[in-house]
Parts: structure tokens; C-alpha cells; sequence
């Protein structure tokens, strides 16, 4: 892994670039072998509050179940800012369907959703991640209609 270090100029830069190779590596390539460098290992993901556990390896149980439903084609960054301690992006995320997903077979669609992220750093790892993304639009993308809920 290259050094985010050496490649920033600021604490609010080597934040961004903490979290982009982070999405890269482990997110898009699933090398999730290299987690531990870029998650703290008492993570909480708040997406949404409550679904996954507080910890590591909770979140990267459930980060290789969506990659179970969604083989990634690649993260688009269209928006960051980021400060001290925090990073926040506009996302679009590109998928292939590739596995089971709320009873839908898998369809070989891809698709893409936007989405908004935020990160917090602590220690020089990701201690936080917040998201909101279009997951209930997604069975519309693939083609299929659930009934309405009533």
C-alpha cells in the first residue's frame, strides 16, 4: 500500500485520500484483507443506525454481503470536502447484479446510484461512516416492480 502520507499535504487532504484508497482497495476490489489499515476496529456504521453492529468485523460481514448481492464496477467521487476529523463525499456507486437481492435472482443489469457519505477519522483510521443511498430504488433498476406496501 502507498503511504497516504506521502501523498498529502493536509490533514483534511490525507483524510480524503485515507477514505479513497480505502473505497478502492477494499471497497471496489474487496481486498478486504487490508481492512484493518483503514478501519478502526471499533467502527460504527450508521446506515441505518442500528442494522450493523458496532465493530469491525460486523461491518465487513456486512459489506461482503452487499458485494454478494452487487459485484462493484467502480466508485465515483463527485463531490469531497473534507477538515480535521471528517470527510463527506457525493457518491455514485456502479454495480453489476450479480447475486440474490431481496429475492431477485441475480439479472447481470448494471446499474448506478448516487449516494452521500460521510467519514470520521480518528487515530488515522475510519472510525465512523455514515450513508444514504438509493437502496429502494434499486429493484426498479433491475427491472422488477415489488408490490406496494399498504
Amino acid at each position: 500500500m502507498t503511504d497516504v502520507a506521502e501523498l498529502a499535504t493536509s490533514r483534511s487532504e490525507y483524510n480524503k485520500q485515507l477514505v479513497r484508497r480505502y473505497q478502492e482497495e477494499c471497497m471496489h476490489r474487496q481486498n478486504w484483507d487490508n481492512a484493518a489499515e483503514y478501519l478502526a476496529e471499533d467502527l460504527v456504521i450508521h446506515i441505518p443506525e442500528g442494522v450493523v453492529p458496532a465493530g469491525r468485523d460486523n461491518a465487513l460481514t456486512w459489506f461482503r454481503e452487499c458485494a454478494s448481492w452487487f459485484t462493484s464496477l467502480g466508485i465515483e467521487i463527485k463531490f469531497a470536502v473534507a477538515d480535521d476529523d471528517t470527510v463527506f463525499q457525493l457518491q455514485e456507486l456502479h454495480f453489476e447484479h450479480t447475486g440474490d437481492f431481496m429475492g431477485i435472482p441475480p439479472t447481470g443489469k448494471r446499474f448506478s446510484i448516487a449516494g452521500l457519505a460521510a467519514f470520521k477519522i480518528r487515530d488515522g483510521r475510519i472510525a465512523e461512516h455514515w450513508g444514504l443511498y438509493d437502496m429502494d430504488g434499486i429493484p426498479a433498476k433491475l427491472g422488477v416492480e415489488l408490490p406496494a406496501f399498504k
